[in-house]
């Protein structure tokens, strides 16, 4: 009976084992795949994964990080109702953070309050200007070398009509700033966030040195 016992015992242990490689292998897979993402139906397959990893596990901030920067980038897109995009980006990255608070979290805040804004800029500029840069500033503030931050505010910086300090000329910086931290990050894992590569890229041909 012991032995019988025993052996109940591992055998539970090695299915746990096995549901979490499973896990953490589809999670690798998914952010492979956002990271070369280009095309809209794209980003809807890769919500449904994210949404269900996190119904499994709700412990790694980083599958609720993924699923806010995957409605963020819908929103941006144009793939339907925008402000419910923009809002279920903030909901996701609010579960993210109640995980842990961390750079890549606050960049992650920043897009979605750009998404929102980016609605109906006009009217919603000076409603999330304050937003969008304070969260960067928490993301820089806690990683000075994170390039997607620099990434992010070049973005906008880049996009904002010179009359408010935008334009090249406040952009370039930043871009430097971006190309010079992105080539030197370093990721523990594969899952880690690592995006920007592609948007530096079209900075740099937006505002060529």
């Amino acid at each position: 009976m012991k032995n019988l016992f025993v052996f109940f015992i591992l055998l539970v242990q090695l299915q746990v084992q096995a549901q979490a490689t499973n896990q953490s292998k589809a999670l690798e897979a998914a952010v492979m795949q956002f990271n070369q993402a280009t095309k809209n139906h794209a980003y809807q397959e890769l919500y449904l994964q994210f949404e269900q990893l996190y119904a499994v596990n709700k412990t790694n901030w980083l599958i609720p990080y993924y699923a806010g920067m995957t409605r963020s980038i819908m929103c941006l897109l144009k793939m339907g109702d925008r402000d419910a995009l923009a809002n279920d980006a903030l909901l996701w990255v609010a579960r993210a953070k109640s995980i842990e608070v961390n750079d890549e979290i606050y960049c992650a805040e920043s897009l979605a309050y750009t998404a929102k804004m980016s609605v109906n800029p006009a009217l919603r500029w000076f409603t999330y200007e304050g937003k969008i840069k304070n969260t960067l500033s928490l993301a820089k503030k806690l990683n000075p070398s994170n390039p997607r931050a620099y990434i992010l505010e070049a973005n906008i910086q880049q996009k904002l009509p010179f009359i408010f300090g935008g334009g090249c000329k406040s952009a370039k910086p930043l871009i430097q700033k971006a190309e010079l931290f992105i080539s030197n990050q370093n990721r523990a894992n594969s899952i880690e966030p690592s995006w920007g590569i592609q948007s530096l890229v079209k900075l740099k041909k937006a505002c060529p040195f």
